[in-house]
């Protein structure tokens, strides 16, 4: 059975424990995918939930935390308007010793739910093996970061979210030697998650002359910057669960000043002078937080809020390159 984690908060080791084939859900982010998602949900949901809906196949298994209501809404409508099977984990809000055991007790209700769906029980070295093989993963794309450009560094992190933990370790194992970047202004990139159809909106930055240094989005090094860490004896199902509530946190979280701390600090460790927030059309956390990002992460901001026919428009190279050619 493939199943599709629909937010970063849901542990993928958990699934391949249980012998599934597990995937993070990252939508196409083209136009078409958006159009048809937008038939199924409504034209007030954002580009990223549209574009899922309008990838989703009768037949596939979602299993999503319900961080924002949208996302939480596109659960809901995965299995009323396409036929496919969702559950929905609950991720808390808050960042508090109750929050952290209400999750710790959802991560324990997903082990049990699949036990009940795949009809076997959860083996505790298989789950040790599974967190072992994705902390591996984790640290050696941690190494490799520094070296990669952003579009590289993007295009990496979605095709880990795809492969199994061994064939990512094989894809890491031929990585050529990093070529040598153009000089650019280092900035950092925030907001909305990207897609694959977006990492010609990273060349764009690029060839404006940014260089993209960090990344704080879940498809960035936010997927990247956290290890179980498993101890001799430790529960690993317990562990695991820690180690995503502790992880660099969402923008959902209230209040989300440990969001802002991750960024500052991966922003002046990285010497980004300047940040691009992106937030999709319809993403009223992301757009909304543009303002507070400027003045709390003290550097100059450029906010685009950018459906996905936007990624090489007119408009946005236009601001692009105007925001570049100031920093210089």
């Amino acid at each position: 059975m493939a199943v599709s984690t629909a937010c970063s908060p849901v542990p993928r080791e958990l699934l391949e424990a249980f012998g599934l084939d597990a995937a993070r859900l990252i939508p196409p982010g083209t136009v078409e995918s958006e159009s048809r998602g937008e038939a199924r949900s409504g034209a007030g949901a954002c580009s990223w939930c549209k574009s899922a809906l309008g990838a989703l196949q009768e037949g596939d298994v979602w299993i999503g935390g319900a961080t924002c209501d949208q996302m939480r809404r596109t659960l809901e409508l995965a299995g009323r308007t396409a036929g496919a099977d969702s559950y929905v984990v609950g991720v808390p809000k808050t960042r508090t010793p109750e929050a952290e055991e209400l999750f710790v007790r959802e991560i324990g209700n997903l082990a049990a739910e699949l036990a009940r769906r795949t009809g076997r029980r959860l083996d505790p070295e298989a789950l040790r093996r599974a967190i072992e093989a994705r902390d591996r993963v984790r640290a050696r794309m941690r190494t490799v970061r520094r070296g990669l450009s952003g579009s590289e560094f993007t295009a990496l992190v979605h095709l880990a979210e795809r492969l199994p933990a061994g064939e990512m370790e094989d894809v890491l194992d031929r990585l050529p030697p990093p070529a040598a970047r153009p000089p650019g202004v280092p900035v950092l990139v925030s907001g909305s998650p990207t897609t694959p159809a977006e990492l010609g909106w990273f060349r764009l930055l690029e060839k404006a002359g940014l260089d993209v240094v960090a990344d704080a989005t879940c498809t960035g090094d936010r997927a990247i910057d956290f290890t179980v860490g498993l101890s001799p004896g430790e529960d690993p199902l317990r562990a695991l669960a820690l180690a995503y509530f502790r992880r660099p946190p969402c923008l959902f979280v209230r209040p989300n000043d440990a969001f802002y701390e991750y960024a500052a600090r991966l922003a002046a460790e990285r010497g980004a002078r300047a940040v691009v927030w992106r937030s999709v059309r319809g993403c009223d956390i992301c757009g909304l937080e543009a303002p507070r990002a400027e003045r709390l992460l003290g550097r100059p901001i450029l906010a685009l809020d950018m459906s996905y026919g936007d990624a090489d428009s007119v408009r946005i190279r236009t601001r692009v390159e105007a925001f570049a050619e100031s920093l210089r």
